[in-house]
């Protein structure tokens, strides 16, 4: 058996960069052969992987939920994957904390070797895939935005810090949403398509049961409508699925949806500014990552 460890040396505080020597060890008592992959720059695993995924039957990667992004998309469309773990390393690791993943590479390790392998959902907008959330309006793109050294001096607190810039724009979307037979259209700040309970490091749905394997997706919209609306996505982050209606807040589960917009804006996914266009098909495709979890995790979530 083969494996790849695969990790961004600009993500974290650089434990498997450090501990190379220890991870190999750990791995060499399953897997015989073990390459070693460092990213060279935004999306250079992609193409690496697309080359060579085939090769692994496990990839062993570290970084923030981008990395993960990445190797998704290098072996997604691979008839044969192989199985991932995943080590978080970014800011908020949304993937990771849902997830219960270890950032000690002990830990990290044992699960690895010993944890349990679950399908999981990813889901596509346009021609790019995503592992928990695609979004687009304002403070979207604030995970991208926010100054690197900020995120990693105040973690989660610069999202909102740098988020309140834009405060003093106004600007609004004209979107609408085709899905099941249902046709929503208004001025929206901000939608998300979430196959999660985290985002940008908050906990979202704390009483709903959020299923990873099950092909639905959580579309959540913010309807514009001045202040009120920066207070609501604030009191959505915090108070989460109690927040849905009660504040005008909107909130569905489909299987895929139709996003059309009055003109172009930026769609983001897992945290990166993904494509710019007028519209959007989402879906989920169910059950084609296979991903190392703790045994609590599995019954939770899968």
């Amino acid at each position: 058996m083969k494996a790849l460890i695969c990790y961004n040396p600009k993500s974290g505080k650089q434990k498997v960069g450090n501990n190379l020597d220890y991870i190999k060890k750990r791995l060499k008592t399953k897997y015989e052969n073990i390459d070693v992959y460092t990213t060279t720059g935004p999306k250079s695993i992609v193409g690496y992987l697309k080359e060579n995924a085939k090769k692994y039957d496990l990839i062993l990667i570290s970084g923030g939920d981008g990395t993960l992004n990445e190797t998704i998309t290098g072996i997604i469309e691979q008839e044969s994957r192989p199985v991932i773990s995943y080590i978080p390393g970014g800011t908020c690791n949304d993937v990771g904390s849902m997830l219960n993943l270890k950032k000690r590479i002990k830990k990290a390790m044992d699960l690895t070797l010993s944890g349990e392998v679950v399908k999981m959902d990813i889901c596509q907008a346009n021609n790019k895939y995503f592992a928990y959330v695609v979004g687009a309006g304002k403070f979207i793109d604030i995970s991208y935005v926010t100054p690197h050294k900020l995120k990693k001096r105040l973690g989660k607190v610069a999202y909102f810090l740098h988020g309140a810039k834009e405060l003093n724009s106004r600007k609004k979307y004209h979107l609408s949403f085709e899905f099941d037979g249902t046709k929503k259209e208004g001025n929206y700040y901000v939608f998300l398509g979430m196959n999660s309970d985290h985002i940008s490091g908050f906990h979202i749905f704390r009483k709903k049961h959020i299923k990873l394997n099950d092909g639905l997706i959580n579309l959540t919209l913010i309807p514009a409508n001045g202040l009120a609306s920066f207070l609501k996505l604030i009191t959505f982050m915090l108070r989460g699925e109690r927040a849905f209606f009660k504040y005008g807040i909107e909130h569905y589960t489909v299987s895929e949806v139709d996003v059309k917009s009055s003109e172009a804006i930026d769609f983001n996914v897992d945290g990166e500014l993904a494509f710019v266009s007028d519209e959007c098909h989402i879906k989920v495709l169910k059950e084609q990552m296979r991903i190392i979890v703790p045994k609590k995790t599995k019954e939770k979530y899968f």
